[in-house]
């Protein structure tokens, strides 16, 4: 399982896909075998766990909560790779912000003529806490850190949710973005998890969660509006996503050349 795919097939796998490949805009590349996305690992088979150490896992992110990693633990033991875990749920801020990004030269986001229904609103809501929410915020951060130090190895870092699709999502615009990979590429990348998933036909993978929220989430698919609402509320807020990264993900210029190096050729 060292050749160049997009999508890795395992036999127990949940949108696991390579970041390798990526052109930034500057005309460099991500490189293979560094950067994995996923969902769920819990049930990954022997054989899978071994394709993936084989493959050059070292670090495994596990952005799901304490309360879901309880039920469903990742299946590597402290020998094989690192592991990391970075709950991004639950969100620790319940004051009234973020507030929401003007509608004044920002994408439009939900159609004027039909207002969002509640479960776009709380969608909507989500999105910008994950980029907002001090706990979630950390969680990112110390992403970052492993990325950081993974920089004299060869090994892969390896993070994921539940779906891979939503908290994996957002984090996987952070990465890139700070490796200067552009806008649309970023969204091409995020939406894939619709077609990897199914979430676009009356067949979609059906990933469990013991969190209600979080199979709820699971279930739906994602739209270029949900990233939008990301970078919106980042540019709001912060002027726009190096901003962001400098500014929240505690990032200075020589370690954003840093991960350049690292992860990029």
């Amino acid at each position: 399982m060292r050749e160049q795919q997009r999508v890795l097939d395992l036999t127990r796998s949940y949108n696991l896909r390579e970041l390798g490949g990526y052109r930034t805009v500057d005309g460099q590349t991500v490189k293979w075998h560094k950067l994995l996305r996923s969902g769920s690992l819990n049930a990954l088979t022997a054989t899978d766990i071994e394709n993936l150490l084989n493959y050059g896992v070292a670090y495994d992110v596990d952005f799901r909560s304490r309360h879901e990693i309880k039920v469903a633990p990742d299946p590597f033991d402290d020998s094989q790779l690192i592991y990391h875990r970075l709950s991004v749920f639950p969100f620790t801020d319940h004051d009234d912000t973020p507030k929401k990004p003007s509608k004044k030269g920002l994408i439009h986001l939900f159609s004027k003529k039909r207002p969002a229904t509640p479960e776009q609103s709380s969608m909507e809501r989500m999105y910008q806490q994950l980029v907002t929410d001090s706990h979630a915020q950390a969680a990112y951060r110390d992403l970052f850190t492993v990325l950081l130090n993974n920089h004299d190895t060869n090994g892969a870092v390896l993070y994921h949710c539940s779906a891979g699709k939503d908290r994996t999502g957002v984090a996987t615009y952070l990465i890139l973005s700070a490796l200067g990979v552009g806008w649309d590429t970023i969204l091409a990348d995020y939406t894939l998890s619709n077609a990897v998933l199914g979430l676009d036909s009356t067949t979609p993978t059906r990933i469990s969660s013991n969190d209600s929220q979080v199979a709820a989430m699971n279930a739906k698919r994602i739209t270029p509006a949900n990233l939008a609402i990301v970078r919106d509320t980042i540019n709001q807020a912060y002027g726009n996503i190096d901003n962001y990264l400098t500014q929240v993900m505690a990032l200075r210029p020589t370690e954003i050349k840093q991960l350049k190096t690292d992860y990029l050729e």
